[in-house]
């Protein structure tokens, strides 16, 4: 088969033709310098000079700086000769800051000493302008969760870490199935996470699957991971169409000696209440375990870290077993004291079952209640009974009754398989104290496959008898059938480039100016434009086609007084794919028969304006405000999606861009060095939003992406960080949320059936998370989180009038400690769900019963 991955070779070429020429230039010889000097001392607390591990000490716009060890002391080496500014951060600490001169070849001391403050208060914010801000100085939302956080619990995973921030709602269906995260409701929930609104990096690189804007959060592995950044609200001025509604950033470690680290962790999931009636742990207890083993070091100019990690789960309900491979590979070298290249890299490899719904019965010809599910067996495979009475809509207007069961052997043996690759070079150039050159290459490659039939039988899906006597014989109300090996199987693979150029033009502008552009190729069964095979066995049914991003954006930084800041941003961004006709099966005819249509939006483009205000009313207190518009590209799979496994999808060549205008306005205080609070209010109109809608078709339901609403979402975050003594740590967040249709009009969908159909399908009104963490001992350490979700108010699908099934309506609970055995070695003990609480947090799916994980960590 033909590729055309040559096509991304001219945008390739020009990015690698800037970057050698940067390089060329900054490595023509200088005249002979004066010998280095260096910078050293020892950083403690201020209240009771007790040595602060961890810190990170680096001298501004510099590649140099250094960690504190054990002791507290931190050395930088080889700086040249000049004054600078020291910058020293610690999680808990007010950051410090101060002017150090560098005489030539001489070693200079300076002991700086850190003020205690809450973990929020300490945060220092990369993602909101693309560069380094403290918390008071931030004009957008942003929530950091810290090393520390990440570490809480063994082996953690990216949407176990985020879970708890406020605005923030996590949506699992379980295993390596549908995992989504929403930020401020900007998405539902639905198959394949088809549509994410919130754009997944690493390390500043894209890690969304191309197809689907999906991320895999649950893939994710954390072991290797610094800090993550969560910016809430419109971001697409910095980084894209599939940053409408936030951005989730993961920074990966470096050590800053040589380190060795490895761990593992066992555990087991309990048996769920007596009110559930699955046979799933009938004589069964199933078991997971994970390891993990690395190796890093910082020698001279060179700092890199290498991480391996396996995780094997049987899981916690049948067909959500998972296996996973992950490595993780990141290596900065100091070209001298001003530029650095650095290499972000990682490669997983994953198998599990695919999960499927808890039971139930279907009648669909039956009204607001056609559907009438069976939660109390939620850790069992889905069987599906089918009945009910069909009125032929021609002559002779017959009445066919019909009763099927689709068995769950149609579904535990399938798979899913899923590899992802990023492999990142980041080139900055501190061209001078006020001016400064970012540039980025990269490639990502993201893969997946469902298996629909391991047997060696064809799997029968049921339905009505053929209406053989209607004129064309093909009509029927089967669904479809699957052969051996047959599956849906997805490959994407995309070529970045960009550049970003940061200059300090005056004590009042810093300007950001920015070129991005990638381009996609993608090989799939079904998100093209052609019709897929009926039955997909070998390489030779995937089809491809191509997408082209490229994008231009300029930020200004305006300090219009000592107190008030502006913050100025636009981008222009163009989304193009190359096909100008869709083929298809129309599901909404009896007939099925084959359609072509033009598509009326190969292409899009926006203009994405931003305005943002952060007054410093007093040196503990600030207010922000901002205004912005975002836009979104329909996906591939929004556009071209055909198949749902049990439903069938008629494609949208009418699909265009969908665009949200946000409005915020905020509050951060530090009370004292114990106390800080954060509060924010939004409103986010939705206009042309993008939303699967399922209709009843002549042959039965079927589904479709629609630009079919205006909606607008707007509620209220608040954080309280309390260390009320020393020792001591809590963390509460609430969030209210109003998600409205504004043009709601009944119309025959499924979200009609809705208690409340006015309400946007799959945001909760209500969410709050409690975070308690105490260090008891040197040695031992406590803590407990709780996490409330209020039942949503509507679904997508399985709707109902009564809101029977739906999910949400739930508090979970665990606990656990860390207990450090030696200076090396920690132990923790975990309990997760520690009431054995059953809960759902996507549609029909049911979520982990109570579980204990045992975890060793060992680092050298």
């Amino acid at each position: 088969m033909e590729t055309k991955h040559y096509q991304a070779l001219p945008l390739f070429r020009f990015f690698l033709f800037l970057l050698i020429l940067v390089l060329q230039l900054s490595s023509f010889p200088a005249k002979a310098a004066d010998p280095p000097g260096s910078l050293s001392g020892k950083i403690t607390d201020k209240t009771d000079g007790e040595a602060i591990i961890g810190a990170s000490a680096m001298l501004e716009n510099t590649t140099l700086g250094s960690a504190s060890d054990i002791e507290g002391n931190y050395a930088i080496q080889g700086i040249p000769a000049g004054t600078y500014k020291l910058k020293v951060n610690a999680i808990g600490y007010t950051p410090f800051s101060q002017t150090v001169t560098i005489a030539p070849g001489q070693a200079t001391t300076l002991d700086p000493q850190l003020g205690q403050t809450t973990v929020m208060a300490s945060e220092i914010v990369v993602g909101a302008a693309l560069y380094e801000q403290d918390r008071l100085e931030v004009p957008v939302t942003a929530s950091v969760v810290t090393s520390e956080q990440i570490k809480e619990e063994p082996n953690p995973t990216l949407d176990e870490v985020v879970a708890d921030v406020p605005g923030v709602v996590v949506n699992r269906a379980g295993g390596y199935g549908t995992s989504t995260i929403q930020i401020r409701g900007s998405n539902t929930f639905q198959g394949g996470a088809i549509g994410t609104r919130v754009q997944g990096l690493y390390d500043g690189f894209p890690i969304n699957t191309p197809t689907t804007g999906e991320v895999v959060w649950t893939n994710v592995n954390m072991n290797a991971a610094e800090k993550v950044e969560v910016l809430k609200g419109a971001a697409a001025t910095l980084y894209g169409s599939g940053a409408m509604g936030g951005v989730i950033n993961v920074f990966g470690a470096l050590p800053d000696k040589f380190e060795v680290k490895a761990g593992a962790s066992g555990g087991f999931y309990d048996n769920p209440s007596d009110s559930d009636k699955s046979t799933y742990f009938d004589d069964n207890t199933p078991w997971f375990w994970n390891t993990y083993v690395g190796i890093g070091d910082k020698r001279g100019d060179l700092n890199y870290s290498l991480l391996y990690t396996h995780a094997d789960d049987d899981g916690y309900k049948e067909t959500s077993q998972t296996l996973l491979n992950d490595v993780k590979l990141k290596a900065r070298y100091d070209i001298d004291s001003k530029q650095y290249i650095q290499l972000s890299s990682y490669y997983n490899q994953t198998e599990g079952g695919y999960p499927t719904t808890w039971s139930f019965e279907m009648d669909p010809f039956g009204g607001d209640f056609m559907y009438t599910p069976f939660p109390e067996t939620g850790f069992d495979t889905s069987s599906r009974r089918v009945f009910g009475t069909y009125t032929l809509p021609f002559p002779p207007y017959t009445s066919l009754p019909f009763d099927e069961t689709f068995d769950k052997s149609l579904f535990v043996d399938d798979t899913i398989e899923r590899k992802n690759a990023l492999v990142g070079l980041n080139y900055v150039n501190l061209l001078s104290d006020d001016f400064s050159l970012d540039t980025r290459l990269y490639y990502t490659y993201n893969s997946s496959r469902i298996n629909y039939n391991n047997t060696d039988a064809t799997q029968v899906y049921p339905g009505p008898a053929e209406l053989s006597f209607f004129p064309d014989p093909s009509v029927t109300f089967r669904t479809k059938d699957r052969l051996p090996g047959e599956f849906n199987d997805d490959r994407a693979h995309r070529y970045g480039a960009g550049i970003k150029l940061d200059y300090r033009a005056s004590d009042r502008h810093r300007l950001l100016f920015g070129v991005d552009g990638n381009i996609v190729d993608v090989q799939s069964t079904q998100y093209t434009a052609e019709i897929p095979s009926a039955h997909s066995l070998n390489d030779d049914d995937l089809n491809e086609i191509q997408e082209k991003n490229f994008a231009v954006f300029l930020q200004d930084e305006f300090k219009m007084t000592d107190r008030l800041t502006a913050l100025f941003s636009l981008r222009y961004d163009w989304s193009g794919i190359d096909a100008d006709d869709v083929n298809f099966i129309d599901y909404s005819t009896l007939e099925k028969l084959p359609t072509t249509v033009e598509i009326e939006n190969p292409s899009v483009d926006a203009l994405s304006p931003r305005i943002a205000l952060n007054y410093k009313a007093t040196d503990d207190m600030s207010f922000r405000a901002s205004w912005g518009r975002s836009f979104r590209a329909p996906t591939l799979s929004e556009r071209f999606v055909r198949d749902a496994g049990l439903f069938m999808g008629n494609p949208n060549p009418a699909l265009d861009k969908e665009t949200m205008t946000a409005y915020e306005i905020g509050m951060y205080k530090v009370f004292s060095d114990r106390v800080s609070f954060d509060i924010a209010a939004y409103i986010n109109n939705y206009d042309n939003l993008i939303e699967s809608v399922f209709k009843e078709g002549a042959a039965g339901p079927y589904y479709e992406f629609e630009n079919f609403r205006k909606a607008r979402i707007w509620g209220i975050e608040t954080s309280l960080n309390i260390k009320p003594v020393e020792y001591l740590s809590l963390d509460l967040g609430y969030s209210y949320m109003n998600a409205k249709i504004v043009d709601y009009e009944a119309t025959g969908a499924s979200i009609d059936r809705n208690p409340d159909p006015e309400w946007l399908p799959m945001r909760p009104e209500h969410t709050a998370s409690a975070s308690v963490t105490w260090k008891a001992t040197e040695r031992l350490t406590l803590n407990t989180t709780g996490r409330y979700v209020s039942e949503y108010k509507a679904v997508n699908f399985y709707t109902r009038p009564d809101g029977y099934g739906y999910p949400g309506d739930f508090i979970v609970v665990d606990a656990g400690l860390k207990y450090k055995l030696t200076d090396n070695l920690t132990s923790s003990l975990l309990c997760k769900n520690i009431t054995n609480k059953l809960y759902s947090e996507a549609e029909w799916f049911r979520s982990p019963s109570r579980s204990f994980i045992l975890g060793l960590d060992f680092v050298y």
